[in-house]
């Protein structure tokens, strides 16, 4: 009977080896292809996980002082809401003065005496007169960042092992701290005490497990001279720092600068009444410089725009009795179709291109970013920015805001064009509302 099955032998083998093919070019790419569609988009999960993650950190920081503010304002709220000048004054803050913030740091760290008393400034030097600033007792040499900023961030400058010490004094191999670095040391600590931003060594014990902290507020001449630290409050006595010969034994040192990373100011509204509305304002790394203070003009920074029947206020009334019907005035009326307003015109203060601030024309742009904050200095209240358009010529923006804006900001006369003003804020992380908190004293 003849087989079925044919193939052997040699043509088996054949057939086998026939069988077992490569992959095509084809193939490959669109391999390559799938694969691609899938490592992409989860690469740029990245970038946004990292800074998701920095937000995150910048949030919980900013809560922590948050807090903080909260637990100040129970431990001295007429320092810092009703008496923030500290006079025992606090008439003048109800029906006068109603408008401030209360800022030691960017009291200590202004420019100028014209940009401490004020919050906001003109571009010319001159300091802008809405909102006063106040240091509220609290700009003495170190008190400010000590209770308005936070205490965990530091700078390194230098790091190192001293060639011996005593429990007062450090010595050091001039290859590792020249006299140039000792200078710089000890210019940063005097400058930076007295405006309230410490320096500090920390000294490691023998084994480096235990440390202790010394403030630096200055260094002698003498001590630079010698490659020496002196003067410092005595190291424990107990064989960590001396031995009992009175061996120096110390591990390392570490010499750092207060790095103020997340700071804060409370801007404060005041009913003529014992009551004062007060915000949390908290900022990531700051601009002290006076060009971040600068105040810009705006047009339409109003509640309401008109609505569907393009007329402030309800069409043909005099709602106001002001014997004119439809003014701007009118608008938000009781019975009216006016919307709430979103947006407004930035126009922007190319005053800094003079003196003082003598800057360039590409700083005339404010740091409009979204997510960004503006402070109305007329009404003393803080915005976040949604979106912005800039027009062609960079000297304005509309701007849309992401709540609709509270009080309108107008001219002395009452128009709504080209009133002041705005001062835009890129490093502020959130404003918190605290809402409204009673004065303790009639």
């Amino acid at each position: 009977m003849r087989s079925l099955n044919p193939t052997t032998g040699q043509n088996a083998v054949k057939t086998v080896v026939s069988s077992r093919r490569g992959a095509t070019l084809m193939e490959v790419l669109m391999s390559v292809m799938i694969m691609g569609l899938g490592v992409i988009p989860l690469a740029t999960l990245f970038p946004i996980s990292v800074k998701r993650s920095a937000q995150a950190t910048q949030l919980t920081n900013a809560t922590i002082l948050r807090y903080n503010a909260e637990a100040m304002l129970d431990a001295f709220p007429g320092r810092l809401l009703h008496d923030p000048d500290n006079d025992g004054n606090r008439n003048e803050h109800r029906y006068t003065n109603r408008k401030y913030v209360v800022d030691p740091i960017g009291y200590l760290l202004a420019d100028a005496p014209a940009y401490q008393g004020r919050f906001g400034n003109d571009g010319q030097g001159a300091a802008h007169g809405s909102v006063l600033r106040f240091d509220a007792g609290f700009s003495a040499m170190g008190t400010g960042p000590n209770f308005f900023a936070q205490q965990d961030s530091w700078r390194l400058q230098f790091e190192g092992i001293p060639t011996s010490n005593t429990l007062t004094e450090l010595f050091f191999d001039p290859a590792d701290l020249s006299t140039e670095l000792l200078t710089e040391i000890d210019q940063n600590a005097r400058d930076g005490f007295s405006q309230g931003i410490w320096s500090r060594i920390v000294i490691f014990d023998e084994n480096g497990k235990q440390a202790q902290v010394r403030p630096l507020t200055s260094i002698s001449p003498v001590d630079i001279t010698n490659n020496s630290i002196t003067g410092l409050t005595s190291l424990p006595d107990n064989l960590r720092y001396v031995d009992s010969v009175g061996l120096g034994i110390v591990s390392k040192v570490r010499i750092e600068i207060q790095e103020q990373r997340y700071t804060y100011l409370l801007s404060v509204r005041h009913q003529p009444t014992r009551v004062a509305a007060v915000d949390v304002v908290v900022f990531f790394k700051r601009d002290f410089s006076p060009l971040n203070e600068v105040v810009h003009s705006v047009s339409n920074f109003v509640r309401y725009t008109p609505g569907p029947d393009g007329s402030p206020g309800v069409h043909d009334v005099d709602d106001n009795q002001d014997g004119t019907k439809d003014d701007r005035g009118e608008l938000g009326w009781k019975g009216s179709d006016d919307i709430p307003n979103y947006a407004f015109t930035l126009h922007y203060n190319n005053n800094i291109t003079g003196p003082p601030l003598n800057m360039s024309v590409d700083d005339v742009r404010p740091p409009l970013k979204k997510g960004g904050h503006i402070f109305d200095v007329r009404n003393a209240r803080w915005y976040r920015i949604q979106n912005y358009v800039e027009n062609s010529a960079g000297t304005e923006a509309v701007v849309t805001l992401d709540q609709p804006i509270t009080q309108d900001i107008r001219t002395s006369s009452g128009g709504t064009a080209n009133a002041d003003g705005v001062i835009v804020r890129p490093d502020v992380i959130q404003v918190y509302a605290l809402g409204n908190k009673l004065d303790p004293i009639p």
